[in-house]
C-alpha cells in the first residue's frame, strides 16, 4: 500500500512540475519566435505543439501514478488520439501538401498575374496553407492550396518565366 505522503510527493513531483515547466517553456519559445520575428502562424504552431507535448506527459505521469491504466489501455488511448488529431488536421495537411507541390512546380510566384474562380489578381504570398492575391480593385483575397491546385487557374505571367520548358 502507498502512502498518502509518498502519493503527493510523487504527484507534486510527476506532476505539477512538468505542468509548471510545460506552461513556461511554451510561453518562452513563442515569445523567443515572435522576437526573431516569426510569423504569427509559426507562434502559434510551437506553442500548440508544446503545450500538446507537456499535456502528454503529464497526462501519462497522472496514469502512472494513479494506476489506473496499463500498458496496452495507454497504448490504445494514445492510437485515438492520433486518429482524432489526423482527422482534425486533414484539410491543413491537404493544403500544406498542395503548398509543397505549387512551390516545387515553380508555376506560382509571387508577382503573377493569375485567375482562379472569377478572382483576378496579382499574387502577394504564396505560403504553405494558403496564396494571397490583391485583386484588381485592391481587395485581398485567400485561397487555400488545395483548391488552387484542384480546380484550373490561369497564370498569365508564367508563360514568360517557364519558356521552353512546357
Amino acid at each position: 500500500m502507498v502512502s498518502t505522503e509518498s502519493l503527493v510527493l510523487r504527484g507534486i513531483l510527476f506532476i505539477a512540475v512538468p505542468a509548471i515547466a510545460g506552461i513556461f517553456l511554451t510561453r518562452w519559445a513563442g515569445d523567443a519566435a515572435k522576437r526573431h520575428g516569426s510569423s504569427p502562424f509559426v507562434v502559434r504552431t510551437i506553442r500548440v505543439v508544446l503545450t500538446i507535448g507537456w499535456v502528454a506527459i503529464v497526462v501519462g505521469a497522472t496514469a502512472s501514478i494513479l494506476g489506473t491504466f496499463s500498458f496496452l489501455s495507454a497504448l490504445t488511448v494514445s492510437a485515438v488520439a492520433g486518429i482524432a488529431v489526423t482527422l482534425a488536421l486533414q484539410t491543413t495537411l491537404q493544403n500544406i501538401l498542395s503548398g509543397f507541390i505549387l512551390i516545387r512546380g515553380r508555376f506560382l510566384h509571387v508577382g503573377d498575374s493569375i485567375q482562379f474562380s472569377g478572382v483576378k489578381g496579382t499574387v502577394v504570398s504564396v505560403g504553405l496553407v494558403e496564396v494571397v492575391i490583391r485583386t484588381d480593385a485592391g481587395a485581398l483575397a485567400m485561397m487555400s492550396n488545395s483548391n488552387l491546385l484542384s480546380g484550373p487557374f490561369i497564370n498569365f505571367t508564367a508563360t514568360q518565366r517557364l519558356a521552353g520548358e512546357y
